[in-house]
């Protein structure tokens, strides 16, 4: 699929031409399976600023490992990719950023065979639920697992937000903020010094847990020059452990604090794709 909305970039064909981020070693992402989700699972995102130009990326994908042991690449609900003579360098699974060129038809269960030319993870972590007021009516009381924010409101929490901005490219997200195989994906930009690593959290309403809000701190680090970042997080496991009308959402608002006020974003939910 070529660059487009909230979607990223996945013809295996297509060459590489994007902005410049940095791509960043992720510690645990785990598999979504079906039970009751425990947010103590969830852990602070810490970042710095990006360095590196990253247009020699193609693709963000899910390094994951088949049910018989095989390391495979989803590159979409659809598109298993099998890296042709590579070696996992990952314990767990994580989510990447690689260039790879198409090398044809795949074996077994994968769709495409390829080359892998360069791979970086990404930090990737475990959003969580929140029992707060989120402003919103109706909803569902489903019994979960909460984390605690100290907050009595998702507006509160917001405001305690030091600022940023989701990156845009005139005006509409770029490819690199979207949802898929049960992930998150945000590209934002805020002020940096890179004197002290910044932290993101992911939090998700228990009534409304279609709603994210995305809650920033830069922990007092000198704000020099404005710069980008690039997170990843899983929040399959909060639909697929409900048994209520959030269980599968056919989209998801993301919710932050700009420079300008709070500003929301609705994405298209994408799904975890099935175990092979």
């Amino acid at each position: 699929m070529k660059k487009n909305v909230g979607k990223l970039k996945k013809d295996p064909l297509l060459s590489c031409h994007f902005m410049a981020v940095l791509a960043f070693l992720a510690t645990l992402a785990t598999a979504c399976v079906n039970e009751d989700y425990d947010s103590s699972l969830s852990e602070t995102a810490e970042l710095s600023s990006l360095q590196d130009d990253i247009r020699w990326a193609n693709a963000i994908v899910t390094v994951r490992k088949s049910l018989s042991g095989l390391d495979y690449f989803q590159l979409d609900e659809k598109t298993t990719l099998e890296p042709a003579g590579w070696t996992n360098p990952f314990s767990e699974e994580v989510r990447a950023l690689v260039a790879f060129s198409d090398l044809g038809p795949g074996t077994g269960f994968c769709t495409r065979t390829v080359s892998v030319e360069r791979i970086d993870s990404i930090v990737t972590r475990d959003a969580a639920y929140i029992d707060v007021d989120d402003g919103l009516t109706g909803g569902s009381d489903h019994p979960v697992s909460v984390a605690q924010t100290g907050f009595g409101s998702t507006a509160e929490m917001l405001e305690s937000s030091s600022p940023l901005d989701v990156v845009t490219d005139e005006g509409i997200p770029d490819w690199m903020t979207f949802s898929e195989d049960g992930y998150l994906m945000i590209h934002f930009a805020t002020f940096w010094g890179d004197v002290t690593l910044h932290s993101v959290n992911l939090y998700a309403s228990r009534k409304h847990p279609d709603h994210l809000y995305l809650v920033h701190k830069d922990n007092g680090d000198f704000q020099s020059s404005w710069k980008e970042s690039l997170v990843a997080f899983r929040i399959c496991q909060m639909y697929m452990s409900r048994k209520d009308e959030y269980m599968d959402p056919s989209s998801v608002v993301l919710h932050w604090m700009s420079f300008s006020g709070e500003k929301t974003l609705r994405l298209k939910y994408g799904n975890r794709a099935s175990e092979k």
